[in-house]
């Protein structure tokens, strides 16, 4: 549909006609260089801004072109393409702009606890969009096609442009990692540069062809290919700007007393998690810098130390937790990986961990059955003697965490989470748990200006380790501690930039 040889054309094609209007030329490439200047900036300002920046960069590039530039009424249209494009060309910038809004912990709660749902909704809303917009009848807009066979055409051609889009995007990025991994100092510093510009060029090829599809079909001037004048200066001017920008994302921001936290307490796969005897092997074997586990509460109020909200007995037959006591769940041998051992009550697991001097931090799981007085139970029975040997406390939950934090403020708690999007939730907090997805460099920022730690889960293999150090987060929750305790002590400064690399090519953030 949209051959590299048309983008090629088109490319060719843009230069000259940038050549013969070099006030074009200047503003595009302004343009460019304020968009990249804009992620300099934090809160609804740099929202404004940006879309400001990408409707005014979109109208530039397609007034270039006169078959492809809108005439006044199609205004309505054009500003539909270029924001319903946003969706695949500019999703770093979109990830970016969503950290900004500020949305309540409540409504983040919700989202968490409902995130598969949300994805959905997302997924179909943004289907939903498409469709709405390739469907819209001329009647409404005046603009808009209107035969159902063309908006069949339009919808499918739309979708296939992002598949392509994303396949380029996916194939440059492992040009880029292969490369980069296997140059070292200002070669591969340079190779960095040039593949993140490479990807702009593609974002820019592919903007041009969502407007080619959506304002009328046509083959671009492969003749062309003067280049002189404004377009060196153009490109200058974003080389420039993206080197200034890039050599400061490439610059591994370490953290001098990295963390490895022990995932439920197992070091590979050295026994049952969530248990004694992995615990102890985990703090023989790795010596973790902290040791993370599970616990929920019982029918008659006491903790266990469980992941899951199920357990199955004998028969296979599955029961929730916290309809059992405490009793019936540590007479339970869980058996898993070849390994097997009993369930074990948090205090009979805290003092484990204190007898052989291990740190700990603790996750409350919760579910709707669960009354969130068990905050101030927890602390009653258990917080002096984890104060004492500087043991945490972390939830997916806000409201236990605030309950926590209400019951006893000299208990270091953390808030858990699944993905970072919106902006930093405010409350009493020490510091965050933060999948590694969509960890980012100006959510870790954010929460060191603040002085709060930041820690990313579940960092299981040297790639993800290398970015969660490079973006400055302050340790990794893990299943295979000793195996990234071994590579980072071997690690080299070009090992790190590989991983500010592939940060920034993933994100703008």
């Amino acid at each position: 549909m949209f051959r590299l040889t048309n983008g090629i054309a088109f490319l060719k094609e843009l230069t000259a006609k940038l050549d013969k209007r070099p006030e074009l030329a200047l503003l595009w490439s302004l343009l460019w260089m304020f968009m990249m200047l804009s992620l300099k900036f934090d809160g609804m300002f740099f929202v404004v801004l940006l879309l400001i920046l990408f409707l005014a960069l979109d109208l530039t590039t397609a007034y270039l072109f006169g078959d492809v530039r809108p005439e006044r009424k199609q205004l309505i249209r054009f500003v539909c393409v270029s924001l319903l494009s946003l969706s695949w060309r500019g999703m770093p910038f979109i990830f970016r702009a969503l950290s900004q809004i500020p949305i309540p912990i409540a409504i983040q709660n919700a989202i968490f606890d409902h995130r598969r749902q949300f994805i959905l909704i997302v997924v179909c809303c943004f289907f939903g969009m498409i469709w709405l917009f390739c469907s819209v009848s001329d009647e409404t807009v005046g603009v808009f096609f209107s035969k159902k066979i063309k908006s069949k055409r339009l919808f499918l051609r739309i979708l296939l442009l992002e598949t392509e889009f994303i396949f380029w995007s996916a194939f440059l990025f492992a040009i880029g990692y292969w490369l980069c991994g296997h140059l070292f100092g200002n070669a591969q510093f340079l190779w960095e540069i040039l593949i993140l510009m490479l990807k702009w060029i593609l974002l820019i090829m592919y903007q041009m062809a969502c407007f080619q599809l959506c304002f009328g079909n046509r083959s671009f001037d492969s003749r062309v290919s003067k280049i002189s004048g404004s377009v060196t200066i153009c490109f200058l001017i974003a080389a420039v700007v993206q080197l200034i920008f890039v050599k400061n994302s490439l610059v591994p921001n370490l953290q001098s007393d990295f963390k490895i936290v022990a995932h439920r307490g197992s070091d590979g796969n050295n026994g049952v998690p969530n248990t004694v005897p992995t615990l102890k092997d985990s703090k023989k074997k790795l010596s973790p810098d902290y040791s993370e586990l599970d616990v929920r509460q019982t029918v008659d109020g006491r903790f266990v130390v469980i992941h899951d909200a199920m357990l199955a007995n004998s028969s296979g037959k599955e029961r929730e937790v916290n309809n059992l006591s405490l009793g019936d769940l540590i007479e339970h041998k869980v058996k898993e990986s070849g390994h097997a051992a009993y369930l074990s009550g948090y205090s009979q697991y805290l003092e484990a961990a204190h007898q052989i001097k291990q740190p700990l931090i603790t996750e409350i799981k919760t579910d709707e059955h669960d009354n969130y007085d068990l905050a101030a139970e927890f602390c009653h029975l258990y917080a002096d003697s984890m104060i004492d040997h500087g043991d945490m406390v972390h939830s997916m939950d806000y409201r236990i965490i605030a309950n926590v934090k209400k019951s006893e403020k000299r208990l270091k708690c953390g808030y858990v989470l699944p993905f970072e999007i919106f902006s930093m939730p405010k409350g009493a907090i020490d510091f965050y748990s933060i999948e590694y997805l969509t960890m980012n460099r100006s959510f870790i920022k954010a929460a060191h200006d603040q002085k709060k730690k930041v820690y990313v889960w579940t960092v299981n293999n040297k790639l993800d380790c290398l970015r969660a150090c490079a973006i400055g987060a302050d340790g990794v929750i893990t299943d295979n501690g000793s195996k990234l305790k071994r590579f980072l002590k071997t690690a080299t400064k070009d090992d790190f930039s590989l991983g500010c690399f592939i940060n920034s090519y993933a994100t703008l953030k």
